[in-house]
Order: structure tokens, then sequence, then C-alpha cells
């Protein structure tokens, strides 16, 4: 008893926390709250301004995007279907309430965050292309990452003047990628293609990646 460790409540404050009680049964701890503990626990961290829609990938590969997520600052997360995503992921267990919750804890625990992201899923395609991306876009650059042929690359979007946006949405395809229908419809409701390079990267790769890199800019 009597040891302390950082603590926090979620979509609350940060702070420390002091063990006060040990049974066999439970564990009990006071929670001091001050603007630092052990000088190592800010307030809260600044969430990134980046909002991130995904086609769903495999159940355990969706399960670690979550937490990374959560880890990185992203408040808005949005798991979408395309063709080349497999009708089982969705019925996963994966993708149930607490098991979501449960990743989204690791990831805020992981980079000392309370603030709890916003993860939504959406089993049809087209509808949410066309009557909800546009809610959800708002007036923030929409960026969809793209291997080839695309609008931007990462030197053309350094060279935009309008880097005060309000913040962005970056679109991740399925393994093998948005087949062609679902590349002009996302188009035509105001995305823009995104290449970092010619490589090919896996949906768990290229996500981090684009949040480090578009959250730097």
């Amino acid at each position: 008893m009597g040891n302390s460790l950082n603590a926090g409540i979620i979509n609350g404050e940060c702070g420390g926390a002091e063990i006060t009680h040990i049974n066999t049964a439970k564990t009990e701890v006071s929670l001091v709250f001050t603007p630092a503990h052990n000088n190592t626990l800010p307030l809260n961290s600044t969430p990134l301004p980046i909002t991130v829609i995904i086609a769903l990938p495999r159940p355990k590969v969706a399960k670690r995007l979550i937490a990374v997520c959560a880890e990185c600052g992203v408040k808005e997360l949005h798991f979408i279907n395309s063709f080349r995503v497999e009708k089982s992921f969705w019925q996963s267990p994966q993708l149930s309430a607490e098991n979501i919750h449960q990743q989204l804890l690791l990831g805020l625990e992981q980079s000392k965050d309370t603030a709890l992201p916003k993860v939504s899923l959406h089993a049809k395609f087209k509808p949410f292309v066309e009557d909800q991306l546009a809610a959800i876009r708002g007036n923030k650059d929409c960026f969809l990452a793209h291997p080839y042929d695309t609008d931007l690359t990462l030197n053309s979007l350094n060279d935009r003047s309008d880097i005060d946006s309000p913040g962005r949405v970056v679109i991740v395809g399925p393994e093998g990628g948005f087949i062609p229908y679902e590349v002009d419809l996302l188009q035509e409701n105001g995305c823009q293609t995104l290449s970092i390079g010619p490589r090919i990267y896996r949906v768990e790769t290229v996500v981090p990646m684009l949040l480090a890199l578009l959250g730097s800019r």
C-alpha cells in the first residue's frame, strides 16, 4: 500500500493514484489529480486532427488498428465495407462494443490520454459514401490513400497553401485496394487520391504511416 501510479478518468482528468487498500478480493485506490504525477503525466494529450476511415480489414488487424489509432490521438474512426472486404469480417466478436472499448483503453493508456475516441461501423459502402461522408468530411480535406494515378503526392501536398484547414479525413482501402468503381465514387464525393510513394503497403502498416506524415503537415 501507499504506492503511486499514473491514472485518469475516461473523458476526464489525468493525475496520480495512490493504492490505499489491498485484500484478496479487491484493490482500492484513491485518486489525487494534479497537473503531473512524477513529472511524466500531461493534463491530457492533444487530439490528432485527422478522421480515419478504413475498409474493414481482417479482425485481428482491425483490433490492432483500433488501439493504434487511439494511441496516436485519433478521435473519430470509421470502418466501412468494400467489394474486397469479406462478409464474415462483419460478424467477428472483435467488433463487439466491449472488445472495441478494451482496445481503445489500451491505446489511451499507452499515450496517457483519457478522451475516448468514437468508433463507427458501416456495413454498406455506397450509402456511407453518398449519405454520410459529406457530414463526416465537413470542410476538411479528404484524402484517399492510393498508390498510382493520384491527384496529390506528399510533395505537392507540402506546396498547398491551405495548411490552416480545420483537419483532415484519410481513407484507406482493403488489402488489394478499392475497385475502380469505389475510387470513382469517393472522388465524386469530394475525396482526392494521395500517393505516399510507389510501394504497396499492408493496411496495418500504412495507417500509422499516414497519421505520422499527415499529422506533421
